[in-house]
């Protein structure tokens, strides 16, 4: 085993990850910790807080004011559904659907840094690879289901 436990450099990535998001966003008035309830709110539209929240894996409170948040920087439309009067619908706005264009352009532009020097069958292993850490850590955290059986190669 290696002499660091893998959290350790995957915590240094999503701590430059959120400082790289957080310098490229300083002009649309959206910080990285808005990031993640931006995308799925534009990547799902109509999606209510309360699903958001479980999606997230955010407490509803922390959904409440990040929603908040971007509804009041003109990225997020609340609309009250017919069938619940009591729940909201989350919605973009056209402003917000041009910004995740430019978000998802980022995204890969960071990936690009992250994975200077790989060839391209390293890249597409280490994606594998990090989804399947993220899939693991969400079966064991969730108990969402079984292994799928595939063993490392």
């Amino acid at each position: 085993m290696d002499k660091d436990p893998l959290i350790k450099w995957i915590s240094i990535i999503y701590r430059y990850s959120l400082i790289y998001a957080n310098e490229q966003l300083k002009d649309f008035n959206i910080s990285a910790g808005e990031l993640s309830f931006f995308i799925a709110i534009t990547d799902m539209e109509g999606i209510t807080q309360e699903k958001l929240s479980s999606y997230l894996r955010m407490n509803k409170g922390t959904t409440a004011k990040a929603v908040k948040s971007l509804e009041t920087k003109g990225y997020v439309i609340k609309r009250i559904p017919e069938s619940d009067k009591r729940s909201y619908n989350l919605y973009p706005t056209a402003k917000a659907v041009e910004l995740r264009k430019r978000i998802r352009k980022l995204a890969f532009e960071w990936n690009d840094i992250l994975l200077k020097g790989f060839d391209k069958k390293r890249r597409k292993e280490a994606a594998l690879i990090i989804e399947k850490m993220a899939k693991n850590a969400d079966m064991c955290i969730n108990r969402s289901g079984e292994d799928d059986g595939k063993k490392d190669q």
